[in-house]
């Protein structure tokens, strides 16, 4: 059922939520009138039509569920990806120095390779800072 679902309803949420409401709205009445039909005391639905409404509303309901937890499960997925990407931006934008001091930390590099790196990025900063032979020219 899960395969059926999935195949025929849209792919977006939006999509599956509005699907689940209007599933919702027909297999909550259509549950009501089968439970009512159902009661042989009542005479103006048989017991067979209970029967059939009962189980086209029971059908129609775990449809809306199943496209409520898909919705769900898409929501948590996609903020899950946003805490990622925010995660990652905020490694991106760190300055090197940062970027080798929390690598350091964390354990993934060792105190030689670590020293290694940051003399290098020390000798980069000075480099960049030290002026050109034109803006010498230019003073």
């Amino acid at each position: 059922m899960y395969g059926l679902i999935h195949r025929y309803i849209p792919d977006s949420p939006d999509g599956r939520a509005s699907t689940a409401i209007i599933a919702s709205l027909v297999g909550l009445p259509s549950m009501v009138v089968g439970i009512i039909g159902l009661d042989p005391t009542n005479g103006s639905v048989t017991t067979e039509f209970g029967f059939l409404f009962f189980l086209i509303g029971a059908v129609t309901l775990a449809i809306a569920g199943q496209l409520a937890l898909s919705v769900v499960r898409q929501t948590n997925a996609a903020s899950a990806a946003n805490s990622r990407d925010e995660a990652e931006l905020a490694e991106t934008t760190e300055a090197p120095i940062e970027t080798l001091r929390r690598r350091y930390a964390e354990g993934k590099l060792s105190d030689e390779e670590f020293q290694r790196r940051l003399d290098r990025l020390l000798e980069a900063e000075e480099l960049a800072e030290a002026p050109t032979d034109r803006e010498r020219v230019l003073e």
